[in-house]
């Protein structure tokens, strides 16, 4: 054989040998351990991973309807646009709401009992309906007015042999006089045409729109899409029990 083609042949098959190396080296590098898990491991958390979280409750496929994850984003589409007509309220409306939101709370300022029947064995899908909000066949579950909490029932409480949909007779059950912070039914005014005061107290109430978005039934704004409520509508201060609120300036 010619030397000079030997010297190409070495030269060529050296390469290929470099490369085949560089590849395995590389492919070793990328392929992630496999560490052996005993039956041990197992039999000492059986629980693990079995309870899902909110989320992926509100994304999972259930045979109940209301948690069907096409059916609920529908419901959720079906809602009024923020740039929709708003209706007008008169005060009866606005009467009226006020009055179905006093029945379902113990005193003015108690978190509203539940108006509906909960598997108390179960955690509760609380969020797939209260997280935004949705309109089912007419009757509105309102958004949360505050930030995602894990432990709704911690404050929310069964009113008293619930009945679906329906709110018990005379308001939930109480066995003291207290009465809670009276506020007073419409926010003051600076001027005559300047936006109203909030006119109750803004703890655990930081969404505007749970109770004033379109969704609401009797005290709906006329702006829902100015989504930066307190820019002009200021809180007050009594109402928050703020420790300089009686102090003359």
């Amino acid at each position: 054989m010619d030397p000079l083609l030997r010297r190409r042949l070495t030269l060529v098959i050296a390469a290929a040998a470099s490369a085949t190396a560089l590849a395995g080296f590389f492919s070793g590098l990328a392929e992630r351990p496999r560490r052996a898990r005993s039956w041990a491991s197992y039999v000492s958390r059986p629980l693990e991973g079995r309870v899902p979280t909110y989320a992926q409750e509100r994304e999972r496929r259930h045979p109940n309807r209301l948690r069907h994850a096409s059916n609920l984003a529908a419901m959720t589409a079906q809602r009024p646009g923020v740039l929709d007509p708003v209706p007008p309220t008169d005060d009866a409306q606005r009467a009226a709401a006020l009055a179905r939101r006093a029945l379902r709370r113990a005193y003015d300022g108690a978190p509203p009992t539940v108006p509906h029947p909960v598997a108390q064995g179960d955690f509760p899908a609380c969020l797939t309906c209260h997280r935004d909000g949705v309109d089912v066949a007419g009757r509105v579950a309102p958004a949360m007015p505050h930030g995602e909490l894990g432990s709704c029932l911690q404050c929310h409480v069964v009113s008293e042999a619930p009945m679906p949909g329906e709110p018990i007779a005379g308001g939930p059950p109480s066995d003291n006089s207290f009465s809670g912070l009276q506020p007073p039914l419409r926010g003051e005014r600076a001027w005559l045409v300047a936006p109203p005061t909030i006119p109750h107290a803004t703890v655990m109430r930081g969404r505007c729109e749970s109770c004033h978005g379109v969704l609401s039934q009797g005290i709906r704004s006329t702006h829902p899409w100015r989504e930066s409520c307190t820019q002009c509508h200021a809180p007050s201060a009594a109402l928050d029990q703020r420790p300089m609120a009686a102090v003359t300036p």
